[in-house]
């Protein structure tokens, strides 16, 4: 438990460099499951319930739902996701052996390696998924603020963007201010939040339900 808390710890101290970043995962990947579980770590049941509540509520009636895992990991979170309804499962990751572990679930139609969320995700083309999940990349020493705006661009309009920010970013970053400016300029709708609420272990985190307008942009 010790171990894992240092180890997760650790990963907060780059600064959003992606080179440490993605170095640092690499050398994490094949035990990361295992540290997320010592350290309790809840936030993809939690992400999957959100999603089949959302989709529900958001895109009724909606049978054939198109998923981009945004930050996948070890794809912690892909089959919960498909058990509730993902029906084509993207994914992608800074770093290569996280994605070999969540390739490993079988849950992902598609993954991808070396997209850096910071660079606005130019990998993919616009307006092309109904939701986009982002679960714990919104992390202190992770990505900026701004990274919200890639999330939005490769999401279809009237579609949903599913987002993690932990609480120790939201006081260290001025993402809840970002995200405001992005809603009175009518860029995305902010449907609901989780404020608080069970993430990792004792630490806690907002998830967000985001809604793009219908029609172009």
């Amino acid at each position: 438990m010790t171990e894992s808390r240092t180890i997760l710890d650790k990963s907060h101290q780059f600064d959003g460099d992606a080179s440490r970043l993605d170095s640092y995962y690499g050398d994490w990947a094949s035990t990361y499951d295992q540290d997320a579980h010592n350290l309790g770590y809840q936030g993809p049941h939690v992400m999957a319930d959100l999603f089949a509540r959302a989709v529900a509520k958001h895109l009724p009636g909606q049978e054939a739902v198109s998923v981009l895992d945004a930050g996948c990991g070890t794809g912690l979170v892909g089959p919960l996701l498909v058990a509730r309804g993902a029906t084509a499962l993207d994914g992608f990751d800074l770093n290569h052996a996280m994605v070999t572990e969540a390739s490993r679930t079988g849950a992902y139609r598609i993954l991808a390696s070396g997209v850096n969320l910071d660079g606005g995700l130019r990998e993919f083309a616009a307006d092309t998924f109904d939701v986009t999940v982002c679960l714990g990349v919104f992390t202190t020493g992770h990505v900026r603020p701004s990274a919200v705006e890639g999330l939005l661009r490769v999401t279809r309009p009237g579609g949903l963007v599913l987002m993690t920010t932990s609480s120790r970013y939201l006081a260290d970053t001025p993402f809840t201010a970002h995200l405001e400016a992005l809603a009175a300029d009518g860029h995305v709708h902010v449907r609901d939040c989780l404020p608080d609420h069970t993430y990792l272990g004792h630490q806690q985190a907002h998830y967000w339900t985001l809604q793009l307008p219908d029609g172009p942009r």
